[in-house]
């Protein structure tokens, strides 16, 4: 069933051509025409408009270089592309400069200075960073209407229902309980329910025992409270130069003791793509690789 706010939207963008009044976090913005210089601060926004195939101005990027963009979107966002810094600290005059008609921020990251962006140009405030699976659905199709590609965005969600379709296909109750969370050498952040992926691998049929702690979605979790939860399947995520992290991790014995320790479910991914991967496109690849490693299943490891 639709919520008020989607409703909300959905009348709001039903205007006669022209003005856009569409509501968001910060309250409503107006936009007059299509824009056709966009610019995007935060990951989920870069995978909508590269799906939908509109190239923004420029792009806020990862790393402490904030040069890193998500190598699954490299291929659309290439190294000409002006960036405006670190996605979660962008420059406000690098933005400026592009002369932008449109900037799509982030609630979590982009709030204290939303003032700021809406002088330069009309702003948006998703939630995008702490966003939920469904949160990511439906700003896509609001991007989808606002830059006039309504029909094919329509399309890519059709495309996207199929796949998620076929992936909750192979869920099974056998897989039990669910704990999925970001492994570095500081430790173990717990994706929560109403985090990205812990709110997918809900949605997907799956119970995520994990609940948010002090309005914070992701946080860190010591090994007793990991085992507190004792999940059936644990899913890590890390990157590459982390292999060592996870080999002391999983040697722990509170991790080996757990039912997804002595079943062999303990399950890895990347953490880029799964952690950060908001959107259509990075859905794709965290469902494709769902499917292919049965993590829904109950069944062991590879």
């Amino acid at each position: 069933m639709l919520s008020l706010r989607t409703l909300s939207l959905l009348l709001a963008l039903s205007m006669p051509a022209g003005a856009l009044t569409v509501p968001h976090l910060a309250g409503t913005t107006e936009i007059k025409t299509t824009p056709k210089r966009i610019v995007v601060l935060e990951f989920g926004f870069m995978d909508a408009l590269a799906k939908l195939g509109v190239k923004p101005v420029g792009i806020a990027a990862d790393g402490d270089t904030a040069a890193d963009v998500l190598p699954h979107l490299r291929k659309y966002y290439g190294p000409a592309l002006p960036t405006v810094g670190n996605r979660h600290s962008p420059s406000l005059e690098r933005i400026l400069a592009l002369k932008p008609d449109l900037i799509i921020a982030d609630e979590n990251d982009h709030r204290t200075i939303y003032p700021q962006l809406g002088r330069i140009a009309p702003t948006l405030l998703l939630r995008s960073y702490r966003g939920t699976y469904k949160d990511q659905l439906d700003q896509f199709g609001l991007i989808s209407k606002i830059v006039g590609k309504e029909a094919l965005g329509k399309a890519v969600l059709a495309d996207h229902t199929r796949l998620f379709a076929k992936v909750k296909a192979t869920s099974s109750p056998k897989a039990g309980k669910m704990v999925v969370g970001v492994l570095t050498p500081n430790g173990f952040y717990v994706h929560s329910d109403r985090s990205y992926v812990g709110s997918l691998l809900e949605a997907l049929g799956r119970d995520n025992p994990t609940r948010m702690r002090d309005d914070q979605t992701q946080y860190q979790l010591s090994l007793e409270g990991l085992s507190a939860l004792n999940p059936d399947t644990l899913v890590v995520l890390y990157n590459a130069e982390h292999q060592a992290a996870f080999d002391r991790f999983k040697a722990e014995p509170l991790v080996q003791a757990l039912p997804a320790g002595k079943h062999n479910r303990v399950y890895t991914f990347n953490r880029d793509l799964w952690a950060k991967g908001r959107g259509v496109i990075g859905l794709e690849h965290i469902l494709s690789d769902m499917f292919s490693s049965r993590v829904l299943s109950g069944k062991a490891a590879r």
